[in-house]
């Protein structure tokens, strides 16, 4: 409800869907009867949802509760391409066409952090499948981390914004490496690493985070970083996963870890 309230375009894009033939109950009661605790319950579904894995079922759950719920129905969305999709054509499409969900979001509540990293989030996976030329072209690195770094100063307790910082100048450096990153987009090797250990300290007990660092060494130097690679990728393998979500992301560290044993 404080929602609603905060941000007018998006009451009034409730009221419009409310009037709507098949609009969803939930959605109906708040507008009409003033009611939100069916819509956040509803809502808490979608992400209910999403902790145990069941990301299309809760991004189909989630779009039909109007804004308030494509918000998680497309993180839902995001999290199916990353973890779920290999083909790499299904995976830009799936991520180009969430950021156009994110934008579209965004135009009804333009400074929700989470709708706002979302979008970033889509723009920073969309750039590692994109050859060096497209990724420099695009518009997304710059804005990538022109948004990362506003949600940081919002937000400097959330260990994500680092994480995600940590692995956008990984691929930075990967491509054109340190010394044209840092000139262009101030981006290290060791700026990478400090954005990772920032968010570890924010916290340590997530497998996303060690997933990410694991293979963001991998791009920066494979061969130079390969104890530390190891290490965090050990570490991964012995949290306890809370979600379905998590389980998946300890998984990718348990694979890489396989390999690196292989590597050996």
């Amino acid at each position: 409800k404080s929602m609603v309230e905060r941000y007018p375009r998006l009451a009034y894009t409730m009221v419009t869907l409310s009037a709507e033939k098949n609009v969803h109950p939930a959605v109906f009661a708040a507008i009409h009867d003033s009611n939100f605790d069916p819509l956040a319950y509803e809502i808490q579904q979608v992400w209910r949802l999403h902790f145990e894995g069941k990301f299309e079922e809760a991004y189909e759950h989630g779009m039909q509760l109007g804004p308030l719920g494509k918000i998680p129905a497309i993180y839902s969305r995001l999290s199916h391409a990353s973890l779920l999709i290999d083909d790499t054509k299904d995976k830009f499409e799936e991520f180009e066409a969430a950021a156009n969900q994110s934008n579209e979001g965004l135009t009804i509540v333009p400074d929700y952090s989470f709708a706002q990293f979302g979008l970033v989030y889509a723009r920073v996976r969309t750039l590692e499948l994109m050859d060096t030329s497209e990724a420099r072209s695009s518009g997304y690195i710059s804005f990538s981390q022109e948004e990362l770094e506003k949600l940081q100063k919002r937000f400097p307790e959330r260990a994500i914004y680092y994480a995600t910082q940590g692995g956008l100048e990984a691929g930075i450096v990967e491509r054109i490496g340190s010394f044209l990153g840092s000139i262009t987009y101030g981006a290290t090797k060791n700026s990478s690493v400090e954005a990772f250990d920032s968010a570890l300290k924010l916290t340590a007990d997530v497998p996303v985070i060690y997933n990410e660092y694991a293979v963001a060494l991998s791009r920066l130097d494979k061969k130079d970083f390969r104890k530390d690679i190891k290490k965090i990728l050990q570490t991964c393998t012995q949290l306890n996963p809370m979600s379905a979500e998590e389980a998946l992301n300890q998984m990718h560290c348990q694979s890489m870890l396989k390999q690196s044993s292989k590597d050996d």
